[in-house]
């Protein structure tokens, strides 16, 4: 099973959907490599064959399609357990509506639009990002997969376990950094962004008393939680503060992004979740799904105070970094409504104790 995985990473297959053959053929040709299998189908119907005999990393759907539409594809193509949250980019020439926007983004899983005549290079980078992402989530997996089974045989073999636990998890921490790295790439932040957030947010963990174990939980996934951010147009977030309508609506699917590309892993830790939930707020005003309190993981309110912070001492295109003091005094003015008075508090005591 490990080398089938490891041949699936090796070579990630891309399926091209379009009844014009010489729009498959043009698309194909833009996205040669030797590193990449491209299947071609000239109609929902052969598409939805092709997903039921093979595994895709990445699916391009023609929108105008006669009998079965891309959008129409792309519902069927939710529909099956194994490709429910393959990543979907949409091919159209025709101008972009919001309700064919809404209609896709609602589909689930990650979902990008780019309009005919595609530019190349543009293609290419996009398909690019999605294809290392794939790359990545793949390697993740086996490696979790690996440290599960190591963790289970602890009692008998404790001391090679040590030697060999240590190595999987830089193992892990390099693979998460990777994916950090691209997230800053993509998303408005100064490099190192998730870095500090990850050491703030384990720091106030410590000064609530969680485990060891729960706070390396909190790091990997204030590493990784915003790669949901990888299939949100950049333009929309150079001012996300000012988003409104549908451009709020595709920002705000975000975590649920996150959640669906981090879940296919089984962490021992529940990351996925906590990456669901880190825009959740105290008083429910969050998303994606507007719980409140204790609903929220503490993991989730602790890394949602910790991004705060880091986010109000940085400089954004739109405003100035607020000094230390005034960033606490904003969190503060928020306690209770926006963010966890027990993670405030012990966020104000843990910055005060080193300033």
């Amino acid at each position: 099973m490990k080398g089938a995985a490891m041949a699936e990473r090796e070579i990630p297959r891309i399926l091209i959907v379009d009844d014009n053959e010489q729009n498959l053929i043009a698309t194909e040709a833009i996205l040669a490599d030797p590193g990449i299998e491209i299947v071609k189908a000239d109609s929902g119907r052969a598409a939805l064959r092709c997903i039921l005999r093979e595994d895709f990393a990445l699916i391009l759907l023609d929108v105008k399609m006669p009998e079965m539409d891309g959008i129409q594809t792309a519902a069927m193509i939710r529909l099956n357990a194994r490709t429910k949250n393959t990543p979907l980019i949409f091919l159209t020439a025709f101008e972009k509506d919001d309700q064919q926007v809404l209609t896709a983004y609602n589909l689930g899983g990650v979902v990008d639009f780019m309009f005919k005549p595609v530019m190349p290079e543009i293609l290419k980078t996009k398909v690019s990002v999605f294809i290392e992402i794939y790359q990545k989530t793949i390697e993740l997996k086996l490696i979790a997969e690996q440290l599960k089974a190591d963790i289970a045989r602890r009692e008998r073999m404790e001391a090679d376990l040590r030697e060999s636990h240590a190595k999987l998890e830089r193992n892990l921490r390099g693979a998460i950094d990777v994916i950090s790295e691209m997230a800053e790439r993509k998303g408005p932040y100064a490099p190192g962004h998730h870095q500090r957030v990850a050491a703030l947010a384990s720091a106030i963990a410590r000064e609530m008393g969680l485990t060891d174990f729960q706070v390396q939980g909190i790091e990997l996934a204030a590493a990784v939680y915003d790669i949901g951010l990888m299939d949100i147009p950049i333009e929309l977030l150079q001012d996300i503060d000012n988003l409104v309508g549908v451009k709020l609506v595709m920002y705000q699917g975000y975590p649920q992004a996150g959640h669906d590309i981090l879940k296919k892993i089984e962490f021992p830790w529940p990351i996925a979740d906590i990456v669901l939930q880190h825009r959740e707020r105290y008083d429910g005003s969050g998303f994606p799904r507007g719980i409140k309190g204790a609903d929220i993981l503490i993991k989730a309110r602790i890394l949602a105070v910790a991004d705060a912070v880091e986010d109000l001492t940085v400089h954004r295109s739109y405003r100035n970094a607020l000094p230390m003091d005034e960033a606490l005094a904003v969190i503060a003015n928020r306690s209770g409504s926006l963010y966890d008075p027990d993670v405030v508090s012990a966020c104000q005591k843990l910055i005060k104790r080193k300033t």
